[in-house]
């Protein structure tokens, strides 16, 4: 088999990883830092969850700043780039990468990406904030973290339990071991006995229980004008779709609108960070015919509306989601609070 192939690849991997998590010297920020990430190849709910994040500490009054490392961005010329501040968004796609540029969209927080994040960090005193939340860095041994957030993909926790190139793993499960709190993502979406059994699993790791949480629809809006679906029922009755993405993890996107009950003629799934071009989505557009439509997700979309018109946007519906809590929540807010000094005052 393949993966019994690539194992001294794999051996390799795990080995420079290795080296490199023991020989680099992290580095401390001025402020507390939480960081998101996995312990897998591709996606896990890490960017909902890195959003849901920062929109509870600016609910407590105090100011997150992301910092991303922007992976896929066109233009790396310039090191670090401000994607927003408090106010407004300042860049655009090309230097931003598509995930901050649409975590952008989503929570009124600066967000810095640069590969130095502890420049990044720096360039953030301006904004005089109150904590710092690193996108994906489980793995980002050059600073130190206060709490480490860690997502496991319930739909596809770990593989088949090899490393990459064998397997989906950046690292050994037992990393798990490292993490303040471990969330199962897409609970929505898995069997209860799966998601018992990666609970199990889990705790043999940890000796913690982890906290469950599903990533799941709010709202479905029309490229042309974000004007929201009001009448779902009677979209979903009279309208049939091609879903189309270039994400981690497609299944969970498939498997959403699966369960939202819409009809699907096909779907066509691009690599993660595809750059969409115009002929893309008009070779897709000439799939449809009716009432059919193209349904997809808030990071593609923000890569769609770079290039598609006027008229082929009046044919494009965005599926946005939202991280919701099975369980776990207290755990979440008081690791928080803790940060940030506030387990007295709320």
């Amino acid at each position: 088999m393949l993966k019994y192939l690539l194992y001294p690849l794999t051996v390799i991997y795990y080995l420079f990883s290795e080296l490199n998590r023991l020989l680099t010297k992290s580095k401390k920020l001025y402020k507390p830092v939480i960081s998101i990430g996995n312990i897998t190849w591709g996606g896990s709910g890490k960017t909902p969850m890195t959003i849901e994040v920062a929109k509870y500490i600016l609910s407590l009054g105090k100011m997150p700043v992301i910092l991303s490392r922007g992976y896929a961005r066109k233009n790396k010329e310039i090191k670090n780039v401000i994607v927003r501040d408090k106010e407004k968004i300042l860049s655009d796609i090309e230097n931003s990468g598509d995930e901050p540029y649409m975590m952008a969209k989503f929570v009124n927080c600066p967000i810095i990406i640069g590969a130095d994040r502890f420049e990044s960090a720096n360039l953030a005193k301006q904004f005089n904030p109150d904590i710092f939340i690193l996108d994906d860095g489980f793995q980002h041994w050059k600073l130190e973290r206060n709490l480490d957030i860690v997502c496991i993909n319930a739909l596809n926790p770990f593989g088949n339990g090899m490393t990459i190139p064998s397997g989906i793993l950046r690292e050994k499960k037992s990393a798990l071991k490292r993490a303040n709190i471990v969330a199962v993502t897409n609970c929505n979406l898995a069997n209860k006995d799966k998601i018992l059994d990666i609970r199990q699993e889990i705790f043999k790791i940890t000796k913690e229980l982890p906290i469950e949480v599903s990533c799941q629809y709010y709202e479905i809006v029309n490229m042309y004008n974000n004007s929201k679906v009001q009448d779902f029922n009677y979209f979903r009755t009279n309208n049939t779709f091609v879903v189309v993405s270039a994400i981690g993890s497609p299944d969970n996107f498939v498997n959403t609108v699966i369960n939202l009950g819409l009809k699907i003629k096909e779907e066509v799934i691009f690599s993660d960070h595809h750059k969409y071009q115009k002929k893309d989505i008009t070779e897709i557009l000439n799939k449809l015919s009716g009432n059919e439509k193209i349904i997809t997700t808030a990071k593609d979309a923000v890569k769609m509306s770079e290039v598609v018109d006027v008229k082929m946007q009046q044919k494009i519906y965005v599926l946005n989601i939202l991280l919701t809590f099975n369980n776990g929540r207290e755990v979440f807010e008081e690791e928080i609070n803790s940060l940030l000094g506030m387990n007295n005052e709320k």
